[in-house]
């Protein structure tokens, strides 16, 4: 065997070093083939890993023929709570820095499951949204993207526009200071749709001004296991435009990562310019919960998925 030929060794164990769950076949028992120098599976080996998304990203093991057993094992591996000490630093660094930016921060619970990242893509096929420390969190670029688009559907809603509108709406608040009037009076808008016009371009920013509004990544205030989840697709052929749906198409099951429910994570908005605008930012933080709350986040909100309350 060369040394960069795919070693075996047994499956990594939690952060606490012992077995896995209950119920769960031992990580010491799971034969795992790693495409790796065996110098650095013997360091992976004799280590205990605390850190979920290192599995999950970097050290899923070969998957050889048996794909969707190999997928499982490693999402066995990859749903263990997060080291406990770095998420209270991180949390903690966090605090800090919304603190010393005047930010107003609020929690939410996940109503139901939640899978931040399902879309990236890893070995696995699937995806999840780690933090660099091991733990689920959600971008600020999301964040931001849930308030806006709720923003955008409140004005929509004065506009009385069609939701094959919302994509011209969309691109026509983005547009510089110069176009924007002369667009925008195509819509025909109201003086208060005016308004509302004006203070989410304040708040979001255009093409040639950044928003006001600061959106920190959402973060979870304590640590968890993850759940193992699945769905089970059964008409291919048919999506595919083969042929009509039918009973005997046969299913085929994908299992991937999900957060609970009833887990708590901490949001902030601050101010960027100057002194916080306390009327602007205070609206931002309402569009953000209300997005939150009824347009849900992350991936399968159509299913239930990704609802904060």
């Amino acid at each position: 065997m060369g040394p960069n030929a795919p070693q075996k060794h047994g499956g990594p164990p939690n952060r606490s070093g012992g077995q896995q769950g209950k119920g769960e076949t031992p990580a010491s028992s799971q034969e795992f083939e790693y495409p790796l120098p065996k110098e650095v599976v013997a360091v992976f080996k004799n280590v205990p890993v605390s850190n979920p998304g290192l599995i999950f990203e970097r050290f899923i093991p070969y998957l050889g023929a048996d794909k969707e057993n190999r997928r499982k094992q490693a999402l066995r591996a990859a749903k263990t709570a997060p080291n406990l000490d770095a998420l209270k630093a991180a949390y903690g660094r966090w605090q800090a820095l919304t603190e010393a930016c005047k930010a107003k921060t609020f929690t939410l619970k996940t109503d139901w499951r939640f899978i931040p990242g399902l879309g990236r893509k890893t070995a696995l096929e699937i995806g999840f949204g780690f933090h660099r420390y091991g733990f689920p969190y959600l971008p600020a670029s999301s964040v931001k993207g849930i308030a806006r688009t709720w923003a955008l559907f409140e004005l929509a809603a004065l506009l009385a526009l069609d939701e094959e509108k919302l994509n011209d709406l969309d691109q026509t608040l983005s547009k510089e200071d110069k176009e924007f009037d002369k667009a925008f009076e195509r819509f025909k808008p109201s003086p208060e749709a005016k308004d509302l016009a004006k203070t989410i371009r304040l708040v979001f920013g255009t093409l040639d001004q950044a928003g006001g509004a600061v959106f920190f990544d959402a973060m979870p205030t304590s640590a968890f296991q993850l759940e193992i989840d699945i769905m089970n697709p059964q008409f291919a052929p048919y999506y595919q435009g083969k042929e009509p749906p039918g009973d005997w198409h046969n299913p085929n099951p994908i299992t991937f990562l999900a957060v609970p429910k009833d887990k708590e994570f901490a949001f902030a908005v601050a101010w960027r310019r100057g002194a916080p605008h306390a009327e602007l930012l205070e609206r931002a933080c309402v569009w953000l919960k209300n997005g939150l709350r009824d347009l849900g986040a992350g991936a399968k909100t159509s299913a239930g998925y990704g609802f904060f309350r």
